[in-house]
């Protein structure tokens, strides 16, 4: 598991992290900010400037609890940055609150520091280096491990103070022991891992972690009791959290063979690794530091109390005051190798031929040179950076914001002018705003632009005064416009988050004189078979008053011959 490690469901889709990546080993896939671990210099940037906070750092503070719990020998490695970090009124009581959380011992990573700064003298004055790059930082040896390779025989081959410290603690107190480290830095976390490294590191918490500890078991740092601190060889060493801390801590006339220069920032840094990379730069003893402001500007130390300049102030005070302590240093006679071997890491990105860059470059509309706006919002400084992380898979076609920006006000402007319907925005104080091609053309105003008049200067309707007076929409009413001889089925929508009034006008003249030419047919139909029916009635009365004639006369006919007939036959009764 990366110690850096994304909350997916906070990541939206800003691309802040990878812009402040110097390295840019941040992948953009399936929505979702990566890690690239083995590209990462855990410089913590992603970290300052998430805005959503969708980053964690992995914790080691449960274990550490399980060390203490078990009952084990616990000994802190304290980065002497903590009284930049914690306002406290006197840094005894902040050992004996570390004391307090269960810890069975505690120094400060300063002790490691004066001897890592004793190796540095000693290349110094044997003058065998082009130049000598301070390795105190971790950052600063991933970034020249992994980014600049050319440049590693430049790194001074020293452990970091904290390495230094860990390795003379277990010397002295015992292998047995657990050494914890608490500081500002990140990339300690992944330093204790490194396989030269394994098994003297044990755990290591941040400022930010500790900080929640204490809140948790309702410790006061400011109200615990005195704990005495130990003195160090050289008290200067509890400079190197700042800037020049490092130079403060050798002496003059060791500096005489390299001039000595300290570099904070990673932008800085980066600039004078190409300068020696290219061969530009030689004889300078360099005191790197990956964060501005050194460790004072770490990821893990945030919010500091009064500012930097004021959290440096504390710290120049604090190793003032502790100059005066004359102790001695029981780990100076802890003979322990502090020698480092550093190794190349570095892995190249594939390289796209020209062919297949302009091609993923055309997909985001960019056919030319001009195209090419090179605006950064992506993460990445250039267009064609851009398509090359494309192109490994690092990023997506589409982050490219003016390209997507472009396509939805294009695809948008389309719906709109090609939309049948007229659509006119108002604002609050129905002046007209925006309108389509429909409604130029429905309301006959194509000779002269209607922005900023008055909509009753176009359209006579009292619907748009009641919208804005009541705030509630009106949906399909049907409109007659006598003006422009026009019937509409309109919606009048009230859009409160914009303080807009939008008219979505549908032209129903035609569907209105077909329904009354249907209407005036149906009318005429009826009035014809009313004339039918009338006059079928009078056939019938007519041929009725017929039929009852010719049947009485049958009747009279057929009784005379019907007497006649029986008279006859002398049956008559």
């Amino acid at each position: 598991m990366g110690v850096i490690q994304f909350k997916e469901a906070n990541c939206k889709n800003c691309y802040k992290c990878i812009r402040s990546c110097p390295v840019k080993a941040i992948a953009f896939q399936d929505d979702q900010a990566k890690i690239i671990e083995e590209a990462c210099t855990l410089c913590g940037s992603c970290l300052l400037v998430c805005p959503q906070n969708a980053k964690t750092v992995v914790s080691d503070l449960e274990k550490v609890k399980g060390f203490i719990n078990k009952n084990e020998k616990v000994y802190v490695s304290l980065a002497p940055s903590f009284v930049s970090a914690f306002k406290v009124k006197d840094e005894k009581t902040f050992f004996h609150a570390l004391k307090s959380l269960g810890f069975t011992h505690v120094e400060e990573t300063a002790a490691g520091a004066s001897f890592v700064s004793m190796e540095y003298e000693k290349l110094i004055k044997e003058k065998k280096m082009r130049n000598i790059i301070t390795t105190a930082c971790p950052s600063i040896v991933y970034l020249v491990e992994k980014y600049y390779p050319e440049v590693i025989e430049d790194l001074a081959p020293v452990v970091s103070p904290m390495i230094a410290h860990a390795k003379m603690m277990k010397c002295m107190y015992g292998p047995r022991i657990k050494v914890v480290f608490i500081g500002p830095c990140i990339s300690k976390k992944e330093e204790c891992n490194d396989l030269q490294n394994q098994g003297l590191v044990d755990a290591v918490i941040t400022f930010e972690e500790l900080e929640k500890w204490f809140e948790s078991e309702n410790i006061d740092i400011n109200e615990c009791g005195e704990l005495e601190n130990k003195s160090i060889k050289n008290a200067a060493a509890r400079f190197y959290p700042v800037p020049g801390g490092i130079l403060k801590t050798i002496g003059i006339p060791e500096r005489k063979n390299y001039r000595c220069v300290s570099i904070d920032g990673i932008d800085r840094c980066m600039s004078i690794l190409d300068s020696i990379k290219k061969g530009e730069t030689k004889n300078y003893f360099i005191e790197m530091n990956n964060c501005a402001g050194g460790c004072l500007g770490g990821p893990c130390i945030k919010s500091l109390t009064g500012g930097y300049l004021e959290a440096r102030d504390r710290l120049i005070e604090y190793v003032k005051k502790s100059a005066r302590n004359t102790g001695t240093d029981i780990l100076q006679d802890a003979k322990v190798n502090l020698s480092k071997v550093f190794v190349n890491l570095s892995k190249e990105d594939k390289m796209p031929n020209e062919d297949t860059i302009r091609e993923i470059l055309s997909k985001t509309g960019k056919f030319t040179k001009e195209q090419e706006l090179n605006c950064g919002a992506c993460g990445y400084s250039t267009c064609r950076e851009k398509a090359i992380a494309v192109y490994n898979n690092k990023a997506q076609i589409y982050m490219c914001l003016p390209y997507m920006r472009e396509r939805a006000e294009s695809i948008s402007n389309i719906i709109l002018h090609s939309t049948p319907n007229a659509i006119i925005a108002l604002n609050k104080e129905l002046k007209i705003q925006e309108y389509n091609f429909t409604a130029r053309t429905l309301f006959k105003f194509d000779s002269e632009d209607m922005h900023g008049r008055y909509i009753y200067e176009i359209l006579d309707c009292s619907d748009f005064i009641e919208v804005r007076e009541t705030e509630q929409n009106i949906l399909n009413r049907k409109f007659y416009y006598e003006k422009y001889d026009v019937t509409v089925e309109q919606s009048i929508i009230y859009v409160k988050e914009h303080d807009l009034i939008v008219a979505f006008i549908r032209d129903i003249t035609r569907e209105e004189k077909q329904n009354q030419k249907i209407y005036r047919v149906k009318c005429e139909t009826v009035d014809i078979a009313q004339k039918v029916i009338e006059k079928q009635m009078r056939v019938a009365q007519e041929i009725a008053s017929l039929l009852g004639e010719t049947t009485a006369e049958t009747k009279v006919i057929l009784t005379k011959l019907k007497n006649s007939i029986l008279s006859e036959t002398g049956d008559s009764k």
